[in-house]
């Protein structure tokens, strides 16, 4: 008996040892924002270690209100014309060719007319908001897309946008007609609602998963603008973005479809336990 009582306390030590051990971070992750580290009013932690903080801009806030939408833990908000998150040019992110990118989103409703509603007697056309992009600005040149991803208002939906090596803009719907969602092509997203989404660019194909699950892939250039230009998420010269952004990431390769489906699990990436319970973070949000 007491043999067997030893033996079952190593076995508990070491399982707990093992779910206490934190993964080793890929060497191909470039950028994560959890949104629950701020260094401070302005700034938010990249917990890859390398540096590169993003920075909340023109009204872009941390919050964890509502209780049943957040869990407790920190998302930034993106509810005007121009609110961002911006992380400044570093000599991985101006290089990478294919990549990847993931992050959780949660629409709260239709995007808000264009600053420019006024100007254009109504007909600016659909209405349409950036989710990231790389290169490009809201003021001074554009230096190129390095891939961008708006959404589509009417259906509710996602656009793609890169920027060849001419210089000219190729942007596509996701899926048939422009409408794919977390059911594939000719679904839509909801709102009030949590969605993993991500990009996966490898040569020339675009792949978009949705909770974790592949829903497509699509044409696009093989060899893009690339150069010194930032990284911004949300913010838009069209409309309010008006969505939540939680656990951002971005690696300068394709991601399988086994890591993605870990990522929209919240189990990909390295989080140390007191900071949240990565085995049912993914599964708290697709709950909601």
């Amino acid at each position: 008996m007491r043999t067997f009582i030893g033996a079952s306390f190593i076995t508990t030590l070491l399982f707990i040892m093992i779910l206490s051990t934190p993964a080793a971070i890929d060497p191909n992750m470039l950028l994560w924002f959890s949104f629950d580290e701020q260094l401070d009013g302005k700034q938010i932690e990249d917990l890859t270690g390398g540096g590169n903080n993003g920075k909340l801009k023109l009204g872009a806030k941390i919050t964890n209100e509502p209780e049943e939408v957040y869990k407790g833990t920190g998302a930034v908000k993106f509810t005007n014309i121009s609110a961002q998150v911006r992380v400044e040019p570093f000599k991985r992110m101006n290089e990478y060719k294919d990549n990847t990118y993931t992050f959780w989103f949660y629409i709260l409703g239709n995007t808000a007319k264009p600053w420019n509603w006024e100007h254009c007697g109504g007909t600016c056309g659909e209405g349409r908001a950036s989710i990231l992009e790389k290169g490009r600005v809201l003021e001074g040149n554009v230096k190129g897309w390095a891939p961008g991803i708006l959404l589509q208002e009417e259906p509710l939906a996602l656009i793609y946008q890169f920027e060849d090596k001419g210089g000219g803009g190729v942007q596509g719907a996701i899926g048939a007609k422009g409408i794919v969602g977390p059911g594939g092509n000719g679904t839509v997203f909801e709102f009030k609602k949590w969605y993993h989404v991500a990009g996966v660019k490898k040569a020339n194909e675009l792949i978009i998963y949705i909770n974790g699950k592949k829903q497509g892939r699509y044409d696009v250039p093989r060899d893009f603008v690339q150069g010194e230009a930032l990284l911004r998420l949300g913010g838009t010269r069209e409309r309010s973005a008006n969505f939540i952004m939680d656990e951002f990431s971005l690696y300068d390769r394709p991601l399988t479809d086994d890591e993605v489906a870990l990522d929209a699990k919240g189990i990909l990436l390295s989080v140390e336990p007191e900071r949240r319970v990565t085995t049912t973070w993914g599964d708290i949000k697709i709950s909601h």
